[in-house]
């Protein structure tokens, strides 16, 4: 069955923002050298737009592998086993923090990531940063040098207000990411969050060309958007399909509309770059 807007409540995405704004204020010292990537980047970029983002339910945190190597104060591994998050045995990257509601508990997710270059050998899956390790994920390198501070504002598990200021991945990485992710594995979700950038980026289309122009030289960044190309090569391909089975949308003239929207937007960005004729 698949996964859609419905399946991002209230509740379960207000624990993962409240665990987004814990994990940043906690890893405070290490802040210039992890960049917020994956479901959380399009709503702290682009919210001011026409679609509303669904937010997401768990939390990746991309480290710089290259600038973390050695420990401050406290080593990552020790804050976040501070503040109660559980650190999964079978995946070493990932680790849990559980939130009590009156009713009940949500557990989220957070992911440690980061970028595929230096460090350990290609085969090698993980980067080894301090006494943990970060799952290595294709493009991530890009978000290092392509992000921007955002300031957030929320609620910690514990109840008390708070903000943070936090670095973002910038459009760019974002969307190369999401066509390495679509290449990778299904879910629909990734094609969505491609159409809500390129609906909701601020002054249109042209401005979204222009933001990726200065980057096409690099490797990277054509092969996420060939990526993204081979997946909205036409209206029924996967990726204008998952943009409406995510949106959940029955009426067959509503689903043919937004289809058609998203088909036409990605590849309108896609040929104004060179990807596609």
């Amino acid at each position: 069955m698949a996964i859609g807007r419905t399946d991002y409540s209230e509740d379960l995405v207000a624990a993962a923002r409240s665990v987004l704004l814990e994990v940043t204020r906690l890893l405070g010292e290490y802040r210039d050298d992890i960049v917020i990537i994956g479901g959380w980047v399009p709503e702290l970029l682009l919210s001011g737009g026409p679609m509303k983002h669904v937010g997401s339910t768990d939390v990746d945190l991309a480290l710089n592998h290259q600038a973390l190597a050695e420990p401050r104060y406290k080593t990552i591994l020790d804050l976040l086993q501070s503040r109660g998050y559980a650190q999964s045995s079978e995946q070493p990257f990932i680790f849990k923090r559980t939130i009590p509601l009156p009713d009940r508990a949500i557990t989220v997710q957070v992911d440690l990531l980061a970028g595929e270059y230096e460090g350990t050998g290609r085969s090698r899956r993980h980067q080894r940063i301090q006494d943990v390790k970060a799952r290595k994920v294709r493009g991530c390198d890009l978000a290092f040098g392509m992000s921007t501070e955002v300031t957030i504002h929320g609620i910690l598990p514990g109840g008390a207000e708070d903000s943070a200021t936090i670095r973002v991945a910038s459009i760019v990485p974002f969307i190369v990411m999401k066509g390495m992710a679509m290449h990778d594995r299904l879910k629909e979700k990734d094609a969505w969050d491609i159409y809500f950038c390129v609906t909701n980026y601020p002054e249109g289309l042209d401005a979204l060309v222009k933001e990726f122009q200065p980057h096409m030289d690099k490797g990277l960044v054509r092969e996420g958007l060939e990526k993204i190309a081979s997946k909205f090569a036409s209206v029924n391909q996967v990726g204008p399909t998952h943009v409406v089975d995510f949106e959940k949308v029955d009426d067959r003239d509503e689903r043919a509309r937004i289809q058609r929207d998203a088909f036409e937007k990605v590849n309108y960005l896609l040929g104004k770059l060179g990807i596609v004729g």
